[in-house]
């Protein structure tokens, strides 16, 4: 009777030491997949930041393509300084690169116009703020307001201030900058040179270029190489050149 007894004890025991194992394991599991701030790059065992994530950026890995912050992205990106030592290394070596390539008459194709090389997975999923000095060293789709050197996306949804310029596959919104390059763009681009491969917006800037244009270019030279509204200098599309104004 007493063994029956000890026995049943010892089951009851180790079940219930059990379900506690089993219950530690789950929230230690949740917490590793989802955090209020994390430095980047993210590790792989996290898949969500709700709140901030700070550090030197992100980098393509297979993880990437199950993270998403829902926050503050706030990069002490090292690219510009990669950049400012390649220009010098160029500069340095400016008479061989003078000598080793020949100046190409550039001939605009529609497959000109289009930005290349954007894959859509693995890629990062960002919403909300990014600060950054650089740029993002991997894929990444975002929602919200960029403010950075200078961005490439896959989708971009929001308003975007860079030095150098937004390029992005799908874009709606706004984006300020030298040089702002997309594949559809609805929404409006403001820089020195803006390029569409669609338009359905508006560019802004000195020089505006689109292969279909089903919205408004204002700039000292406008070319589409479709119809489209052209105010400017001088505005080619498919079926005219003219000054001051085209359509």
């Amino acid at each position: 009777m007493k063994t029956s007894i000890l026995v049943s004890l010892l089951f009851g025991f180790g079940g219930i030491y059990a379900q506690d194992t089993i219950g530690i394991q789950a929230i230690d599991s949740v917490a590793q997949h989802s955090k209020i701030f994390s430095l980047s790059p993210i590790s792989k065992k996290v898949d969500q930041v709700n709140g901030l994530v700070f550090g030197l950026g992100h980098i393509n890995n297979k993880n990437i393509e199950r993270q998403t912050i829902n926050g503050i992205n706030i990069e002490a990106n090292p690219a510009p300084a990669a950049g400012v030592l390649y220009a010098f290394m160029m500069l340095m070596h400016i008479d061989d690169v003078i000598k080793n390539n020949k100046i190409k008459v550039i001939k605009n194709s529609e497959e000109d116009y289009k930005i290349r090389n954007v894959n859509y997975t693995p890629d990062l999923k960002l919403n909300g703020l990014n600060l950054s000095s650089g740029c993002f060293f991997t894929t990444t789709s975002m929602n919200g307001l960029n403010i950075s050197a200078g961005n490439k996306f896959n989708d971009f949804n929001g308003f975007s201030v860079t030095i150098l310029g937004t390029i992005a596959d799908n874009q709606n919104g706004l984006s300020i900058g030298v040089y702002n390059a997309n594949n559809d763009l609805i929404g409006s681009t403001i820089g020195v040179y803006n390029q569409s491969y669609e338009l359905k917006g508006l560019h802004l800037g000195v020089f505006n270029q689109a292969q279909i244009n089903r919205g408004l270019q204002i700039g000292v030279f406008n070319k589409s190489n479709s119809k489209g509204f052209q105010l400017g200098l001088w505005n080619i599309n498919n079926k005219r050149s003219m000054p001051f104004l085209n359509w």
